[in-house]
């Protein structure tokens, strides 16, 4: 019988952690975006999770601290290589891992951490991730939709953005929102039966503030 219970594929920080009880998953810890050598054996290795119904894949921040913002003129090639080239990486081995494994039927679920454009400013790295994520995800739409796979984005600031914004509010209040509540709503939400019509899609959990 499939497993219905989510498999999440994430680096281990806090807020991951903290996603994957939210969402009643079973955690599968990628190894960190600082370690390219170690990606095609995970990868080989997490071919043996499947086949299951649901597939989730954060591969998230794991500093304690946000990046801070940067002028992309002050941005040298270890940071960029640091902040955006090996953790894209990452999410294309993730994201592979998750194709191999999700059952003809099933669903897909990214999370990325973007910020809106608002606060885009200093971000540059992490929304070009954020930006290549996307296309990876509607690739996959594209590839999978014949055996019936949905695959979807969820993005939230959580992680980046503090709450202190210098231009208007979000319409909802608790800006940049919750793992709990926010983010693990909108993963449910397209993880759900009733999201059969969804794929390629994104879904800002951030409060309006991508309006």
């Amino acid at each position: 019988m499939l497993d219905q219970r989510p498999l999440l594929f994430a680096t281990e920080a806090d807020a991951t952690l903290r996603l994957a009880k939210s969402l009643d998953a079973e955690f599968v810890a990628l190894p960190l975006a600082s370690a390219p050598e170690e990606f095609e054996d995970w990868r080989s290795r997490a071919a043996d999770s499947g086949p299951r119904a649901q597939v989730v894949v954060a591969p998230w921040l794991v500093t304690p601290e946000p990046p801070g913002r940067s002028e992309l003129v002050n941005v040298d090639p270890a940071e960029w290589r640091r902040r955006f080239e090996l953790p894209y990486l990452l999410w294309n081995f993730s994201l592979g891992a998750a194709s191999r494994c999700v059952a003809d039927g099933g669903a897909i679920v990214g999370v990325v951490q973007a910020p809106a454009a608002l606060d885009a400013p200093g971000f540059t790295p992490e929304l070009a991730i954020s930006d290549g994520v996307l296309s990876l995800i509607r690739s996959l739409a594209a590839a999978e939709g014949s055996r019936g796979v949905r695959s979807n984005l969820v993005t939230t600031p959580i992680g980046l953005v503090e709450s202190d914004l210098v231009a208007p509010a979000p319409p909802l209040a608790g800006f940049p929102g919750t793992i709990e509540e926010h983010v693990a709503g909108a993963v449910r939400t397209l993880l759900c039966s009733d999201a059969i019509g969804l794929t390629g899609r994104v879904l800002s959990a951030d409060g309006g503030r991508s309006l």
